[in-house]
């Protein structure tokens, strides 16, 4: 070969191929709900990041062949627990080398207070590359607050959905309410939820309330779990503002929280 024909050959980019890396972890309201405004949790509570995984290498039948480990450790370098990494495989459908995945921790109220670090690790089992990434949380005592905070397709909460939806669509959501008065042994809430429109105004619909006035139950009243839906009749940007009282303790807390509606199609 011409001397001048290998140095064409030497010059010819090679193909890249991408590093394994996490990209836009966002700490959220189940894998599609808002965002979390904070990283402190309470007892109770679920903390969830979402996060894109970038990178990959397909395996022989095309998936993203994945091995993930979630340590949670206390600060005091004593409490949490790790999980085990454990493989996921995702389709990539739509090509490319990024997969969009969620996580979560739970808290109880024997989980210490104060600071912990959430460290979650992915490697490709297909390169054998890893990566990581950590977060900083704070568990806080617990007063009377909405926790856990959820959105799903269905009533049971088995299919995950976002805030953004097509009209015609019906949202569901669930959460747990904590820190309520407990001197009479008993559960007496009472929730109410109202649809507020792009400014703050209601919206002119009929309010959603329900109440749980029963016995402490086998959780010893320590936590309660309310919910319902909301039926998206028409486009537009609105407000959920959820509102808890503690008809024992005369005590209320809020959430609010954004729901889009667009036109399907």
């Amino acid at each position: 070969m011409p001397r001048s024909g290998l140095l064409v050959l030497l010059l010819l980019p090679c193909p890249a191929f991408a590093k394994l890396e996490v990209k836009n972890v966002q700490p959220a309201h189940g894998p599609f709900g808002p965002a979390r405004e904070s990283d402190d949790v309470y007892p109770f509570d679920e903390y969830g990041v979402r996060y894109q995984v970038a990178g990959v290498k397909p395996d022989k039948d095309g998936k993203a062949d994945l091995e993930v480990g979630v340590r949670l450790a206390h600060a005091d370098g004593k409490s949490g627990y790790e999980v085990k990494p454990t493989a996921r495989r995702f389709d990539l459908s739509l090509g490319g080398d990024v997969v969009q995945t969620y996580g979560f921790v739970n808290f109880t109220d024997r989980s210490p207070l104060g600071e912990y670090k959430l460290t979650v690790t992915v490697r490709d089992r297909t390169s054998g590359e890893s990566t990581s990434f950590e977060r900083k949380l704070t568990l806080k005592a617990a007063d009377f607050r909405i926790v856990g905070l959820r959105f799903s397709h269905d009533a049971e909460g088995k299919i995950p959905a976002g805030t953004t939806q097509p009209a015609g669509s019906t949202l569901h959501y669930q959460f747990r309410a904590v820190g309520f008065d407990r001197s009479q042994k008993k559960v007496a809430l009472a929730m109410r939820v109202q649809v507020l429109d792009a400014d703050g105004k209601d919206a002119g619909a009929k309010p959603v309330e329900a109440k749980a006035d029963e016995p402490a139950g086998d959780n010893g009243g320590r936590w309660a779990k309310l919910g319902g839906q909301a039926h998206l009749n028409r486009p537009g940007e609105f407000k959920l503002k959820i509102t808890v009282e503690d008809t024992v303790g005369k005590k209320t807390t809020t959430v609010e929280v954004p729901v889009k509606v667009i036109a399907p199609g």
